[in-house]
């Protein structure tokens, strides 16, 4: 056929291909927009969980040997973006080789997964506690940060009982957790102390 050998045919075949492959571009232009709405509809109808719940949460340390140093339990845990875990009714337990040393208990506190850092806070009702082997010692306070090597940082008023040894209170106290009674602690600001 003649026609379609005309130069005027193939200008208009060429101009139907090009607006054929435009109208699909516009197309998926016009879907993919469309999907997109839908999806940003669809985040905020589900939005993603920023936090994640568990309940009896557990944590540990353990030395070279795979020896367990020390072993944190709550009753729940409520973890954050930033390795930071909220807990609540804490007890942590501290360890020589399968006996327990020493036991800190707390109604609240914040754990950090990276760094094994451990801040315990009391409540109204309910102070932070840690009571040595046998009720060796005993320490009371508002607020007790836990750090590497089994640190300690007691603020917000501190009491200590060293059993038929003293007793102390004062604004802040710090030393090392994990032996059989709290042994080369220092107590700070406004201390008072009973010998008995």
């Amino acid at each position: 056929m003649w026609i379609f050998r005309t130069d005027a045919f193939k200008l208009i075949l060429a101009l139907a291909i090009l607006g054929i492959i435009v109208g699909l571009m516009f197309y998926a232009q016009m879907q993919a927009e469309k999907e997109e709405r839908e999806h940003g509809e669809h985040i905020k109808a589900h939005p993603t969980a920023e936090k994640i719940s568990i309940d009896n949460y557990n944590l540990l340390e353990v030395d070279g040997e795979n020896k367990v140093k020390w072993k944190l339990t709550a009753k729940s845990g409520v973890f954050e973006k930033d390795n930071n875990v909220h807990l609540t009714d804490i007890v942590m337990q501290y360890f020589d080789g399968d006996q327990i040393k020493m036991q800190v208990s707390a109604p609240i506190g914040v754990a950090n997964e990276n760094s094994r850092e451990v801040k315990l806070d009391s409540t109204s009702k309910q102070p932070v506690v840690a009571e040595g082997e046998q009720g060796k010692s005993r320490m009371e306070t508002k607020r007790l940060e836990l750090t590497k090597k089994n640190g300690f940082k007691a603020t917000g008023g501190v009491n200590i009982v060293v059993a038929g040894v003293a007793k102390v209170t004062g604004d802040m106290a710090s030393g090392v957790l994990g032996k059989a009674d709290l042994d080369g602690f220092k107590i700070t600001g406004h201390t008072h102390a009973i010998i008995e």
